[in-house]
């Protein structure tokens, strides 16, 4: 009986260990099963992150081959991505100027903007979409309308030359002489080979009495280019008032020359009317 007694007793010991075994061997692989999902829920997500930071990539990648609406979709996604993404807003901006729908353009940049006021594409872009619609204005004859716009321009882009010129010739253009010549001095200031702003500002100096500024700004203009026959006949001006008769001579020829080589005959011709106006004619009645 004692036998038999300790053999089920070493039985159920056997049967306890198997048990406890399979139940450690259950435990370990739930654990180990465990760390499996983690670790591909984790790659999972560093696949979707890296897909996140691809947007921009991808979106540049399409429209590097024109296909725009694609890109602009993948800008999008960036936006959806960062809500702060200023540069995508301006991407976005930039193919809409593609596609010639500007409205929709200075919309995003000036998001853009909103978001970095100094990011540098979206303010040349917003800047030049008023330049243009000023420059179209004043050309109409709408001046009211080109300063509004010329003045939002130099708003937006302090810094823009063209802006600046833009902005003085609607100035002049409406008799306020100062208000032309401030504009063109700011326009010389933010692009001194600005050879238009030179012209400009000569021509503006001159108007106000200026001589020597003016004589400045004019040889700026024929040192960057020599056939600019209305630089001559500003710069004649500026030399004729200020008592350099000579060399007032020599500047109207030259106007008169280069109109004439242009093929101007009838600029030419009122230059040398200014020349008679300024230097009479010796009178041949003497006996």
């Amino acid at each position: 009986m004692r036998t038999e007694r300790s053999n089920m007793k070493s039985k159920r010991a056997q049967l306890f260990r198997m048990v406890g075994g399979h139940l450690y061997s259950l435990k370990h692989w739930s654990a180990v099963s465990r760390l499996v999902v983690c670790g591909l829920s984790g790659l999972l997500l560093i696949a979707c992150a890296t897909e996140k930071k691809d947007f921009m990539t991808s979106a540049r990648e399409l429209e590097s081959r024109t296909l725009f609406a694609p890109a602009m979709k993948q800008y999008e996604e960036a936006i959806e991505e960062n809500p702060n993404n200023a540069e995508a807003y301006y991407r976005i901006g930039a193919l809409a100027n593609e596609i010639g729908n500007t409205e929709f353009a200075a919309q995003k940049f000036r998001q853009a903007l909103n978001i970095d006021a100094n990011h540098p594409g979206a303010k040349r872009a917003l800047s030049t979409y008023h330049i243009n619609r000023g420059t179209i204005a004043r050309q109409q004859g709408r001046l009211s309308t080109a300063r509004s716009e010329l003045q939002a321009a130099v708003g937006v882009d302090p810094g823009s030359s063209v802006a600046q010129l833009e902005l003085g010739r609607v100035h002049e253009a409406e008799g306020s002489l100062d208000r032309a010549l401030h504009a063109y001095i700011a326009s010389a200031e933010a692009d001194p080979h600005n050879i238009d702003t030179q012209l400009a500002l000569g021509q503006s100096y001159l108007a106000q009495k200026q001589y020597a500024e003016a004589e400045t700004a004019l040889k700026a203009v024929l040192d960057a280019n020599p056939d600019r026959a209305e630089a001559y006949t500003g710069l004649g001006e500026a030399y004729f008032h200020q008592g350099k008769k000579q060399a007032a001579r020599q500047s109207f020829e030259q106007a008169i020359r280069h109109y004439l080589l242009a093929g101007r005959r009838d600029l030419a011709k009122q230059v040398q009317e200014k020349a008679d106006a300024l230097f009479p004619p010796a009178s041949d009645t003497k006996k």
